[in-house]
């Protein structure tokens, strides 16, 4: 995070990278996902979507 980055994209970095540690998303989809969240297009049928294929990569490992 930089010093000139607005607070949407601070606090989307921050949820993803929290959602990421906790095994709830995948860490390939992370600039994605920020860009989505910041921007307020993220959807709750994203949601359950990025949710859903976690943990489906997650069981197979």
């Amino acid at each position: 995070m930089s010093e000139g980055e607005a607070p949407s994209a601070k606090l989307a970095t921050l949820t993803v990278d929290r959602l990421i540690q906790s095994g709830l998303l995948r860490k390939e989809r992370r600039d994605a996902l920020v860009a989505k969240v910041a921007a307020g297009t993220m959807r709750g049928e994203d949601w359950k979507l990025e949710i859903d294929l976690a943990s489906a990569k997650a069981d197979t490992q």
